[in-house]
């Protein structure tokens, strides 16, 4: 059996419901080629800083600080990571992990790795992961923006899969710029978003370079930049 969501067939419920069909009942999958649940713009203020998965245990003042998902995997997608939370977890650790993240003053779609030397469906799923868990979480009252992430230009049309003209956008560049490819994919894909989205504020996490960032500034985008915990930790500001 399945279910015909926005001309999308979906699984129909199990009792395990492995494919997080209840969750994404509400989603708008027509949003080109690859179908990714579309993400909301939002209105958001700037925080006061942001703070890490890993370390959301720290934050005591979650209203005026935003999570993000910008480090190692093994951080937020291990066996207890968000995505297995909303896909195995019992209805009370589901709707704890919810009433925690409303609490933010934004979240950020999870950042799984995306390498330009993955095959192409490793790509994808990991572009679409980010995209089901951010629009399960919006659907849920959680405040949550894009996390934009491309490899070579095939993969363009995934990475801005979904997005509306001026949405707010999140970038980490935190080993992005780490040598001359990589800098280049991101300065390519940086181009590819201000042509196409043209986004209205981007949050930068680590780094932010005019010749790679440069496009999305002339756009007119508002640049929001929190160095990374490595800056801080060297006390390399804007560096990493």
């Amino acid at each position: 059996m399945i279910n015909k969501v926005n001309d999308v067939r979906l699984p129909s419920k199990s009792d395990k419901d492995v494919f997080l069909a209840k969750f994404l009942k509400n989603a708008d999958f027509m949003t080109g080629f690859y179908q990714f649940p579309a993400i909301k713009n939002c209105h958001i203020k700037r925080p006061k800083g942001i703070v890490l998965w890993s370390k959301r245990h720290l934050c005591q003042d979650k209203a005026s600080y935003a999570l993000i998902f910008y480090e190692y995997d093994g951080n937020f997608d291990d066996k207890d990571g968000i995505y297995n939370i909303l896909k195995y977890g019992t209805e009370v650790e589901i709707n704890c992990l919810i009433d925690e993240l409303k609490q933010y003053a934004f979240v950020v779609c999870p950042d799984y790795s995306v390498y330009g030397n993955f095959p192409i469906y490793k790509q994808i799923d990991a572009m679409a992961r980010s995209r089901e868990v951010g629009f399960i979480l919006q659907d849920h009252g959680v405040k949550v923006i894009v996390n934009f992430r491309a490899t070579h230009e095939w993969s363009y049309e995934a990475a801005l899969s979904g997005m509306s003209i001026g949405q707010t956008v999140a970038i980490g560049s935190l080993g992005a710029l780490r040598d001359r490819e990589s800098r280049k994919l991101l300065a390519n894909s940086v181009i590819a978003l201000a042509e196409c989205v043209c986004p209205r504020i981007v949050i930068i996490y680590g780094y932010a370079p005019d010749d790679v960032f440069g496009p999305l500034k002339e756009c007119g985008a508002e640049i929001w930049r929190f160095d990374s915990e490595i800056a801080k930790a060297f006390g390399a500001e804007g560096g990493d």
